[in-house]
């Protein structure tokens, strides 16, 4: 599986929205972001087939997420659970599953003030990704994290990690032109090939 600690296991960091669910249009933004309603909540094609594949090498699957709609009030934080149990349940009905999901629900400029100001949880701040790789024994330098924005490569490469960036047409306005990732690929599939292929070559 690559170098690092025997007695620690690799992982893959995945960012849901944009990566395994597609990003759906916001009418007050004028963007495409993380759906807000279960209803709303579609897979990414072969994302659940790249979450078998990525099972099947060996590696623990942690989902990492911004989640800020509640702190923006945009949304309930129900909502925001219902969406994440739709993702399972899709995911599921395709024979995936993620290890752990871990969330941030803060926003700095939020206006619930239980949800609002600095936490070290919001991606770019790796904090999500220590925390899970504390709770699981993770190996962080021979994991890897997945994401759609600068703010999941940077989270990423803060957490001691590998990257790989995907291009998600509907989440250009998350990235700048030039990225720091391992690796860029176009979406999920092509990004489990990357980490398949770059453990074969470490493993060699």
């Amino acid at each position: 599986m690559g170098v690092g600690d025997e007695r620690l296991r690799p992982a893959v960091f995945l960012d849901r929205d944009g990566v395994i669910v597609e990003l759906v249009p916001d009418a007050l933004l004028g963007t495409h972001e993380s759906p807000y309603r279960a209803q709303d909540v579609t897979l990414v094609a072969g994302a659940a087939d790249a979450i078998r594949a990525l099972r099947e090498r060996g590696f623990w699957l942690v989902g990492v997420s911004n989640q800020p709609a509640a702190a923006k009030r945009n949304a309930t934080l129900e909502d925001l659970r219902a969406v994440h149990d739709r993702t399972a349940e899709l995911l599921a009905a395709q024979d995936a599953a993620l290890d752990d999901w871990r969330y941030c629900f803060h926003h700095p400029a939020g206006f619930d003030p239980e949800l609002s100001g600095p936490c070290d949880c919001r991606k770019p701040a790796p904090g999500l990704l220590l925390a899970a790789a504390a709770r699981h024994e993770i190996d962080l330098a021979a994991s890897w994290t997945v994401g759609d924005s600068d703010s999941d490569v940077a989270a990423g490469a803060a957490a001691g990690t590998r990257t790989v960036l995907v291009e998600h047409p509907r989440s250009a306005h998350r990235r700048n032109t030039t990225s720091a990732a391992t690796f860029t690929v176009t979406d999920l599939a092509s990004a489990t090939s990357v980490i398949a292929a770059s453990s074969l070559f470490a493993d060699g």
